[in-house]
């Protein structure tokens, strides 16, 4: 089965794609388009993915239907935003619906959901009845997403397509999806000639002009049924008049750029903490290009056939683009950010470190990025998702700060909070986190109200408070951690000694320095502090200490 976010992915680039610019969007979902959409499958096994990817993975079958989509909107609404909101897939599902509502099944709000809730069978351990009237309960939920979509449509001033989502008195929550039902991207194309010779953009002059038209024989049958019949006209007017309209505008100059996605990524360097970098992904058919930004150029080459670009140059300053935003353009690409008013997540990436995302992943280790201004709506996005506060680390941006060790559980606003670990000297491992030295054991923190905790099936006392696991004669291997809420693991490894062997090299001058190139001064808690170096002393070349490793003894 496809995933839902999967057909987020493919719905948003077959219809919201910048090649949609000034475009009017036709939003038409039938049974031949998912077929045409799914690529590997007939029309109705791609039906049925669509739908159980749907019904499976983004509705709640406890309370609220739509929920769970609705929160992923306000978490889509903390990013860039510049994909559409995640909630294609049920809004195709939704226009699904409303093209199947023909014949003796009827026209009627009633039918409509009828035909939703075929399309939407709730899972196997479901306990809902009568699942029609439940989805059918929470539909302004869905309603609300197609204002949401609409408004984005608006924001992007036509750059990802022209908004035609409109409704109907009487019919205002199914509208829009009955709207989107009726004109297909092959009808769009078949009524220029028709826009072109009518200068009235009056709904109902078009209407009467349409059935009069001598070409309408060449509409497509769903549109010519809607026209005879006269019965869809409070959703075909207005439709007509946002397609009419949209031939009006001058259509937008072609930048002929491509969008290169910078984002942020940050590695949690164990000598110098969270360093932040810049990252892009590259884009099949762009080598490389030179942008010119207010602090120079900066050169994006590809090079080899790994999947992000090298970035070289005059890199914009990381700090200066996230408080003011960004703006580069060059041959082939441009940058376009916007400062930045929330948080910034980033998650692990399967290429390293921690990368910006849209919209967080749940049960995957995360981090929050802000500065001294943000810090509030931090907290506020730590306490819902049911995160104790603890006190950021700094990151190589002056000004920028880093939440570590955040993970969100929940996407339906339900709290669940988990012990963390917090400190500790961190080892390197594959890039994941919670692996220690002995001897710098992490602290647990545990939120207030969890009760039984127990490390290695052994019961510690908490209490809300951050308890020290050091000295508690902890060996090397694996440590669990349980509780209430779930399970928590770490490792811990021995120091390892570097072996004595004779040198192979040759004697070192007596003038030589010191073989002491670098000194870093390490606390319980992780930190290193580089130590200064200097010349040896005089005595260090007249003694001969033997550190050179030319000892000798004075006769």
């Amino acid at each position: 089965m496809r995933s839902y976010n999967w057909w987020q992915r493919r719905l948003t680039r077959e219809f919201f794609g910048p090649d949609q610019n000034g475009h009017p969007l036709l939003f038409f979902v039938d049974d031949e388009k998912t077929a045409q959409l799914h690529g590997d499958a007939k029309a109705t096994d791609s039906i049925d993915d669509l739908c159980a990817a749907v019904a499976q993975e983004a509705l709640d079958w406890h309370s609220h239907a739509y929920e769970p989509i609705r929160q992923e909107y306000f978490t889509w609404k903390r990013s860039t935003r510049e994909d559409p909101p995640p909630c294609l897939p049920l809004l195709a599902v939704c226009v699904l619906a409303a093209t199947r509502m023909r014949g003796e099944g009827g026209r009627g709000a009633h039918h409509y959901y009828a035909r939703l809730a075929d399309l939407l069978p709730p899972p196997s351990w479901s306990h809902q009845t009568n699942h029609g009237k439940y989805l059918q309960r929470d539909y302004g939920t869905v309603r609300d997403l197609w204002t949401y979509l609409h408004k984005w449509l608006e924001e992007r001033e036509g750059a990802r397509g022209v908004s035609t989502l409109r409704t109907s008195r009487g019919q205002k929550l199914i509208g829009y999806a009955r709207s989107q039902a009726l004109i297909c991207a092959a009808d769009r194309q078949r009524l220029t000639p028709f826009f072109e010779g009518c200068t009235i953009r009056d709904e109902t002059a078009l209407l009467q002009g349409l059935r009069m038209w001598k070409n309408r024989s060449r509409l497509s049958a769903r549109l010519r049924a809607a026209l005879d019949k006269g019965d869809l006209d409070d959703f075909l007017g207005p439709l007509l008049a946002a397609l009419a309209t949209s031939d009006d505008r001058p259509p937008p100059v072609p930048t002929g750029l491509r969008r290169l996605p910078l984002r942020i990524t940050a590695t949690d360097d164990p000598r110098d903490g969270w360093t932040l970098r810049w990252r892009a992904e590259r884009l099949v058919g762009v080598g490389g290009d030179v942008l010119t930004h207010p602090g120079g150029r900066l050169s994006v080459t590809a090079e080899g056939e790994g999947s992000l670009y090298t970035l070289s140059g005059d890199l914009p300053e990381i700090g200066q683009s996230l408080t003011s935003g960004l703006v580069a353009r060059g041959e082939h690409l441009e940058v376009s950010l916007s400062s930045q008013k929330e948080p910034i997540i980033l998650q692990e990436d399967p290429l390293g470190g921690w990368t910006e995302v849209e919209k967080a992943a749940l049960h995957l280790p995360s981090l929050l990025l802000f500065d001294a201004p943000g810090e509030k709506k931090a907290r506020d996005l730590l306490t819902e998702a049911g995160l104790t506060w603890e006190d950021p680390e700094e990151s190589s941006v002056d000004g920028w700060f880093v939440a570590a060790d955040v993970e969100f559980t929940e996407g339906a606003g339900t709290v669940v909070r988990r012990p963390r670990l917090m400190g500790g000297l961190r080892l390197q491992c594959a890039g994941e986190r919670r692996h220690y030295l002995i001897g710098g054991e992490p602290d647990l923190v545990v939120p207030v109200g969890i009760g039984d905790v127990r490390l290695d099936g052994k019961s510690i006392l908490c209490d809300g408070e951050r308890t020290e696991l050091r000295g508690r004669g902890l060996t090397a291997g694996r440590h669990v951690i349980n509780s209430e809420s779930g399970q928590l693991t770490f490792h811990l490894h021995a120091p390892q000694q570097r072996s004595v062997l004779k040198s192979l090299a040759p004697p070192r001058a007596d003038s030589e320095h010191s073989p002491l190139k670098r000194a870093t001064a390490i606390d319980a808690e992780g930190h290193h502090t580089n130590l200064a170096t200097a010349e040896p002393p005089a005595w260090w070349h007249v003694r001969r200490t033997g550190l050179s490793g030319t000892a000798s003894v004075d006769r």
